[in-house]
């Protein structure tokens, strides 16, 4: 979480400069392929410090991993910081990889941790602390590239926990013989749901939206359309691009199960 509107226009701006390089070196459909995160990133190597504007004295570290066609991921860490948000003007996943966040505003407020999946609301207004553990909080961020204009219809607009329930596999809606699909969140530029299925093997055509995907059970094996394959482990995180043409091969002891996070379809 960022020290929210003046991270956020470094976050959006970094952004902007990604997609004019992406679309001066876009790729065949044939050279589509997985690209996953860095564990380095994730140990918070190799993170470039930025100087904040509104907070210069403050330590602040970013990097943007992947800015595809609809999705942006960045991996962010601070010394210990209260940021006031006035309003956040973001959808946003957040994997939260060390320290710990307070949050709160004049309804209610919470607590998150290492190892801890939620989703930020746009709109949402209160003060967010990110501690640090030991010197700085680390965390991996999941934003659209697109920017909706409404904002979340509930009345209480707060950042919340993705359900553990479900993310530990536990009560799952079954989609058809092979897939179980559930909506954790639905917002007005982001959709985050766990999709699970049972061992298989199939070709995707076209894929039809960017997908941030974090493997939380089992494995699977993607080869590209003339490509090289790839597998991914409990743990990994990836982006399946839009357009992806190739063969997807699911393991598991029973299911793979996975978060996928993409664009919202009311964008």
């Amino acid at each position: 979480m960022k020290t929210k509107n003046n991270f956020t226009l470094t976050i959006i701006f970094a952004m902007i400069l990604q997609l004019v390089s992406y679309s001066q070196n876009s790729k065949k459909d044939n050279e589509i392929k997985p690209f996953k995160i860095d564990s380095k990133y994730l140990s918070g190597l190799e993170i470039p410090q930025i100087k904040l504007k509104a907070h210069p004295n403050r330590k602040y570290f970013q990097k943007t991993i992947y800015s595809g066609k609809e999705l942006s991921v960045f991996v962010l860490s601070s010394e210990t910081a209260l940021n006031k948000i006035k309003s956040f003007p973001i959808d946003e996943f957040v994997y939260y990889i060390n320290g710990k966040a307070e949050v709160k505003n004049d309804k209610q407020n919470t607590n998150f941790y290492a190892g801890d999946y939620l989703a930020v609301l746009k709109g949402f207004s209160g003060n967010w602390t990110n501690i640090g553990g030991n010197t700085y909080h680390l965390e991996l961020s999941v934003i659209s590239n697109r920017k909706s204009k409404k904002i979340a219809t509930s009345k209480d607009i707060f950042p919340f926990l993705l359900n553990k329930d479900l993310l530990s596999g536990i009560n799952l809606k079954k989609q058809d013989s092979v897939s179980f699909s559930n909506i954790l969140y639905s917002g007005t530029e982001l959709e985050i749901k766990t999709v699970s299925e049972k061992p298989n093997s199939r070709k995707i055509s076209n894929n039809k939206k960017e997908e941030f995907i974090h493997i939380l059970s089992g494995g699977v094996s993607i080869t590209p359309l003339n490509g090289k394959l790839q597998t991914f482990y409990k743990g990994d995180f990836f982006i399946l691009p839009k357009g992806f043409n190739g063969l997807w091969e699911s393991k598991g002891n029973n299911l793979l199960r996975t978060i996928i996070v993409s664009e919202s379809d009311i964008l």
